[in-house]
């Protein structure tokens, strides 16, 4: 949240007093009494496009539905945020953020959950009942308490546990990407997975900038005036990079996964701004697997 704090108090708009427990950078109802911050809350569009995008896609290629449910966590994030930054209340506030507690869960579920072919998972319940179990008490600690600094911290453990298990799984000897046959893919996989990471954490840097330089920033846009001031909106570009690299990231992830569980050979990148994993062989499961797929 923005260091700096505003002198006067905070504005009223349609929605009624500020109730949220975390403030941004960007000016309250400044434009409109109905939008606390327009910026932030139309930059969220890019994100929930984006992850629709990869939706329709995912499905439109037979991916597993466990992968295109990653997007659609994604879309469910924006358009909480949306909510979050256009009204500023408590409730709005974790339609925001609980959901990115859940969708990374989820990507962690989906990265975790390897096991060749759709027959029995390799961990069977134990897996998805640890993740719902920690999901569901986050979410208890944290509306209890709201405290931004846990959500962080159970934000980027969650994280860093999906990020552990797709750099065990690119370098594992077991892993067909490191045969010959699934050279390249690998590469197609690592590159999206570093481009996304970095895009992910640029947003972060802009967002941190945005936060301590808040009173700067403010004089800044000042200055240079409309429409250029929009482009001075650090937390806007936050929900942009982070969209684009949450996209990508479960893009790298989608195509690491479902070449484990079938074959690396499967699936390629289309590569492009918005890059999307295309099926060039259909799935051929043995007995075995064609029961338990009925199941997943």
């Amino acid at each position: 949240m923005s260091w700096y704090k505003d002198p006067n108090p905070l504005p009223t708009g349609y929605w009624g007093p500020i109730t949220s427990t975390l403030l941004w950078c960007e000016e309250k109802y400044r434009w409109s009494r109905y939008v606390a911050e327009p910026i932030n809350t139309v930059t969220n569009v890019f994100f929930i496009v984006l992850a629709l995008y990869g939706y329709r896609v995912t499905v439109r290629e037979r991916l597993p539905l466990r992968y295109a449910i990653c997007h659609l966590g994604v879309a469910l994030v924006g358009f909480g945020s949306a909510l979050f930054h256009g009204t500023l209340m408590y409730w709005t506030q974790l339609l925001d953020e609980l959901p990115m507690i859940y969708t990374s869960a989820w990507l962690t579920y989906c990265v975790c959950e390897t096991s060749k072919g759709y027959g029995k998972p390799r961990f069977r319940i134990l897996l998805p009942t640890t993740l719902v179990l920690l999901v569901t008490w986050i979410t208890v600690v944290y509306v209890w308490n709201g405290n931004p600094v846990f959500h962080q911290v159970a934000y980027g453990s969650i994280q860093l546990v999906s990020t552990v298990r797709v750099v065990y799984l690119l370098q594992s000897p077991a892993s067909a990407l490191n045969t010959p046959a699934g050279k390249e893919r690998k590469s197609e996989i690592l590159r999206l997975y570093l481009f996304g990471a970095i895009t992910f954490l640029t947003g972060f840097a802009i967002w941190n900038v945005d936060n301590i330089f808040c009173y700067q920033l403010r004089q800044a846009r000042a200055r240079v005036g409309q429409p250029w001031a929009i482009l001075l909106q650090g937390h806007g570009w936050w929900h942009i990079l982070t969209g684009w690299g949450a996209y990508c990231l479960i893009t790298a992830g989608s195509q690491l996964a479902a070449g484990e569980k079938e074959d690396v050979n499967n699936f390629r990148l289309q590569k492009g701004w918005f890059p999307v994993v295309i099926r060039v062989k259909e799935y051929k499961p043995t007995a075995a697997g064609k029961r338990g797929r009925k199941t997943q």
